[in-house]
């Protein structure tokens, strides 16, 4: 018996939450080969008498794929290193070490959500954006991407489906937000005028506009989850048209605030110099997701008297930000490390 009889369910969930992160990670890796795999082939396979390594919508296949790796990893790394931290912290004397070992494990239950689609959905991508790359070849069992394209269609399904783990993300949210065990509803009263307050960090910060942009986002996902909650209470857990729109800006934002934690705790160096470009579209990518979500979100939780004003509020204070990279120079310098490298140079 593990643990207290008729007290399993628990224990039984906690293994697919370990088993979750642990599969973003292992999916990380998939990834990171996928890139390998394709530019080793890409750069021998010559057409009109050059590598197909120097057409540029080749060069944006690499971009983003090295784009998808680099996020995979990155909320990996920051789930597996936030459980580690909070374990360091136990006694291991203590009699009840494993039950708080567990609960730990049980708090970071959305991240470890969050880990397994983003890195499932990136070797997925990888692996189509390979095929395509390789070509023909690609459908050639003697060649890796056949093999990547046909094994990596089963990590969206085990570990609980990535809608399984979109309904945890979206349930366990509101959740946490009713019963206040996340300052979510303080949160909500502070920024319901400011969505874009004030932070410690310098404005002059090298990527200050991309601190706001994420403290938009954030703002804008406080703002819809109250409309929700306002709405349905409760019963949201049920209304999984609008939960998987609120899991995916969940998603989005985890992505981003990953990486401005991942790449503002480097170092000046050639390894930031490398990652702020990647960071920057990432950035881009799913700000952009982001909006199309709320897109659907909003004209099904307000009446349509009020749907004008809102969709202007928003886009309001999309518009403050005066956000406007440039991504495709972005991809361009992304793909310009990749074949410096020839292969995912980023940890």
């Amino acid at each position: 018996v593990l643990g207290k009889v008729g007290q399993g369910g628990a224990i039984a969930f906690n293994s697919l939450y370990a088993g979750r992160y642990k599969l973003g990670i292992t999916t990380a890796a998939g990834a990171k080969y996928t890139i390998k795999s394709a530019y080793d082939f890409a750069f021998e396979r010559k057409q009109f008498s050059r590598s197909i390594t120097d057409f540029d919508m080749i060069k944006n296949k690499f971009a983003q794929m090295v784009v998808r790796t680099w996020e995979a990893y990155t909320v990996s790394y920051a789930t597996t290193g936030s459980i580690d931290f909070s374990i360091a912290k136990l006694d291991k004397n203590d009699t009840n070490y494993y039950e708080k070992m567990q609960k730990i494990i049980e708090d970071h239950a959305i991240e470890a959500s969050v880990a397994k689609i983003v890195g499932s959905v990136a070797l997925a991508d990888n692996a189509d954006d390979g095929v395509q790359i390789f070509g023909g070849a690609g459908f050639i069992e003697e060649y890796p991407a056949a093999q990547i394209y046909r094994d990596e269609r089963i990590n969206r399904i085990f570990e609980g489906t990535n809608e399984i783990n979109k309904l945890i993300i979206g349930g366990t949210t509101l959740k946490k937000a009713i019963l206040e065990e996340l300052p979510i509803r303080d949160q909500i009263y502070h920024r319901e005028n400011d969505w874009i307050p004030s932070l410690s960090l310098s404005d002059d910060h090298e990527l200050s506009t991309e601190i706001s942009v994420i403290e938009c986002t954030r703002s804008m996902l406080l703002f819809t989850l109250h409309k929700l909650i306002n709405k349905y209470g409760q019963d949201l857990k049920n209304e999984q048209w609008l939960l998987e729109p609120l899991a995916d800006m969940i998603i989005n934002l985890s992505i981003m605030q990953m990486g401005f934690a991942r790449c503002n705790k480097l170092e000046s160096g050639d390894h930031k110099s490398k990652m702020l470009p990647v960071f920057r579209f990432s950035v881009y990518k799913n700000f952009k997701l982001f909006k199309e979500s709320i897109n659907q979100i909003i004209p099904c939780i307000v009446s349509e008297f009020e749907i004008n004003n809102e969709m202007d509020r928003i886009n309001d204070k999309v518009n403050e930000l005066n956000y406007c990279p440039n991504p495709i120079e972005l991809k361009k310098v992304i793909c310009d490390d990749l074949y410096k490298h020839r292969e995912y140079y980023l940890g």
